[in-house]
């Protein structure tokens, strides 16, 4: 899921009064399981889910199994939000525990948990959904439909979202309108019928026996040269009340027709997933001992055992190394040519390469039904070991305060402790009042260059304020210096209080590494707001260049969280950085495009890149510099 590019309605800027918070987002045809929108949400909240689009979930069998949101969006409300949920409707939802909200589809493929039982159903999948998603401040269903009639007029085209917005109008109080509009009819009928018979005396009776009788007053004194005004004025009262009852009643009739629809429509959906698991039970089964999916292991060679079995017969069988073929011999040293066996046992030496690897195991039936096993592991390199700066800062002493540069560096802190399971002796965290200028330059200058050998991978993180001074002898060319803050900078005395960029520079070319990795979400744009300051009223254009000049040399890669005049922010609902809180989920599994169970500085860079302009509005882009031999791997997806 991403951030949509066009949204279901066109939501004002500002947000109007009656809305807590709105997002778009986008829902492509192959992502499994539930992605978390960034939003979250507290018990007691209302929210209201906008959805249009298709997806086909099985386009080798035509356009017939094209989709649209009812019959296949599902979400969570909250962190204990289970089972996930059906999207019925834009319909008014009350939110029963705290948490993020959730986002994915086919719910017949998702467990209870939102993670998908059977991943590979979703692959030949296309298509997408557009999702907007609504937390309402308030339960005020008259103003809820007022907004969204209103957004639909400034898209008088779209036939979709004005069925949405009817259907919402409905679903948030047309019943109640329809029993009211019912009765209001009734009212008026009997009320012509009084003035037209002139049954005056009969209202008291008639009162005992009606719930909601006329007031008397309404028709006594009613003359005869009175009589015919008033029931011109009843008979067009109650063309306009039965006009608007048949509307009401059209609309309830076409939304009843609509549901028995998405009812056959869920029908068709289960029974395609039972034909496609009658077809799976065909198919050749593949089974491996060892090794297991997703280790790591130190020796160039691994043992692989298993078995393949098809009760037709098997035709075909094949291993693969990265892609690549594997000669295939029995324990005589015989090659294995399968003729119509129901059984193969395998056991094979494979040779690895450092770093991961693919192994795929393919089998094809007599009747050309074909399985395919593949299990990912890594070559760990000898000797190779991490060592880690982690630096956060919150509450400067001369400074505006930071919100969750801490949180930041905590969280990237037990990132590399617990998942990635480096060493605490490797790892040293600064935050704030450990940040002080001698620590930064200690840690960086002395503790790091003595730890960390030329095949050690190092990673520095930095979360805090940047801030830029002129200085005429800057090499960028924009005639200032760039520094880092530590907790005791002085923003009118940055050169004797804070480390400058051509000093980083400096100690990072005297590190032996040839694997070293600076990450920072700190910006030194010289605009207002985020993660910057101003210094000496310094406002100018900020040259890119100090970031050429911080990954001079071999192995050297610095990810930032901003372009060079752009700026870092921090926001509420994720509680992070927003560079911070897309790198962390990218390297917690999301960045791993190509599912071999490690996260490299590219892919991470590249998820970040793509999440990072959609949560901020295309203000901030996150930049990457320099080059290194082979990929530098960030992290291990568990």
């Amino acid at each position: 899921m991403r951030d949509a590019d066009s949204s279901v309605i066109k939501m004002p800027k500002p947000l109007p009064d009656i809305i807590k918070t709105y997002k778009s987002a986008k829902i492509w045809a192959g992502s499994s399981g539930m992605d978390h929108t960034g939003l979250k949400v507290h018990r007691g909240d209302y929210i209201t889910i906008l959805a249009k689009g298709t997806i086909n979930v099985w386009p080798a069998k035509g356009k017939e199994y094209a989709y649209g949101p009812k019959a296949l969006l599902v979400f969570l409300l909250g962190d204990n939000d289970y089972p996930v949920r059906r999207y019925k409707g834009p319909e008014l939802i009350e939110v029963k525990e705290d948490g993020g909200i959730y986002l994915g589809y086919r719910g017949s493929e998702i467990n209870p948990s939102g993670r998908p039982l059977k991943p590979l159903h979703f692959n030949d999948d296309v298509g997408s959904f557009s999702v907007d998603i609504i937390v309402w401040k308030k339960n005020d269903p008259k103003l809820m439909t007022k907004l969204l009639e209103e957004a639909s007029l400034v898209q008088p085209k779209d036939g979709d979202l004005k069925d949405i917005v009817q259907e919402f109008r409905w679903r948030s109080g047309g019943y109640l309108a329809l029993q009211e509009k019912t009765t209001e009819v009734e009212k008026i009928k009997k009320e012509l019928s009084i003035v037209e018979t002139k049954q005056i005396s009969e209202i008291k009776k008639e009162e005992k026996n009606d719930a909601v009788p006329p007031k008397e007053e309404e028709v006594q004194g009613i003359k005869d040269s009175d009589k015919e005004k008033a029931t011109e004025d009843l008979t067009e009262k109650l063309q306009k009340a039965l006009q608007a009852l048949k509307e009401l009643e059209d609309t309830k009739k076409k939304l009843s027709e609509r549901e028995e629809k998405e009812a056959q429509l869920l029908a068709r959906l289960e029974s395609m997933e039972r034909e496609r698991s009658i077809q799976s039970k065909n198919l050749p089964v593949i089974a491996v001992a060892y090794p297991n999916d997703g280790i790591s292991v130190d020796s160039e060679h691994v043992s692989l055992y298993g078995v393949a079995e098809h009760e037709k017969g098997i035709s075909k069988f094949e291993i693969f190394i990265n892609n690549k073929p594997v000669s295939l011999k029995d324990s005589r040293g015989l090659q294995i040519i399968p003729r119509d066996r129901k059984r193969i046992e395998f056991s094979e030496r494979i040779h690895l390469r450092e770093g991961p690897n693919t192994i795929s195991i393919a089998v094809q039936g007599t009747e050309g039904l074909t399985s395919q096993k593949t299990i990912f592991i890594r070559l760990a390199k000898k000797q190779e070991k991490v060592y880690a700066v982690v630096i956060g800062i919150d509450k400067y002493k001369n400074l505006p305060p930071l919100k969750y540069a801490v949180n930041d560096a905590r969280e990237f802190y037990r990132y590399l402790t617990e998942v990635n399971r480096v060493p605490k002796d490797h790892v040293w965290l600064l935050l704030d009042e450990e940040a002080t200028l001698d620590k930064l330059r200690r840690t960086l200058g002395t503790l790091l260059r003595r730890s960390a050998g030329k095949e050690d991978t190092v990673i520095i993180f930095l979360a805090g304020h940047g801030a830029t001074e002129t200085d005429a002898s800057s090499p960028d060319g924009d005639g200032l210096e760039k520094y880092i803050l530590p907790i005791n900078a002085d923003p009118m005395d940055l050169y004797s209080s804070a480390m400058p960029m051509s000093e980083v520079a400096r100690i990072f070319q005297r590190i032996s590494s040839e694997r070293l990795v600076f990450i920072g979400d700190t910006c030194y744009s010289g605009a207002s707001g985020g993660r910057t300051i101003l210094a000496g009223g310094t406002r100018a254009t900020v040259s890119g260049t100090f970031l050429e000049r911080l990954s001079q040399g071999k192995g050297r890669v610095i990810l930032t969280a901003s372009d060079a005049n752009e700026v870092s922010v921090e926001k509420d609902e994720l509680g992070h950085g927003v560079f911070t809180y897309y790198l962390l989920e990218g390297l917690r599994g999301k960045a791993d495009v190509d599912g071999d169970g490690v996260i490299t500085v590219d892919e991470v860079y590249r998820y970040v890149s793509a999440k990072v302009p959609q949560a901020t509005g295309q203000d901030q882009h996150p930049v990457r510099k320099g080059e290194a031999t082979g990929q530098i791997i960030l992290g291990v997806v568990k």
